[in-house]
């Protein structure tokens, strides 16, 4: 397995744990009413797009650059 592909694993699972936090965070604000666990579920959606953001500028620059 390259560090590319090791790398593109990582953080797409990252992102699916930060996506898997704010389901929980948003069933739990339904119960408990805390806001501190809707600012955390918010800012986790947040850092998961940023990541898919990230995820899809990494690949572009490898493919520009021929990095496998």
């Amino acid at each position: 397995m390259s560090l590319r592909t090791f790398h593109l694993i990582f953080i797409l699972l990252v992102i699916m744990g930060a996506e898997m936090f704010v389901g929980w965070a948003a069933h739990d604000f339904r119960q408990t009413r805390d806001p501190l666990i809707l600012a955390l579920g918010i800012l986790s959606g947040f850092g998961g797009l940023g990541l898919a953001g990230y995820v899809l500028y990494l690949v572009g620059k490898l493919d520009r650059e021929h990095i496998a």
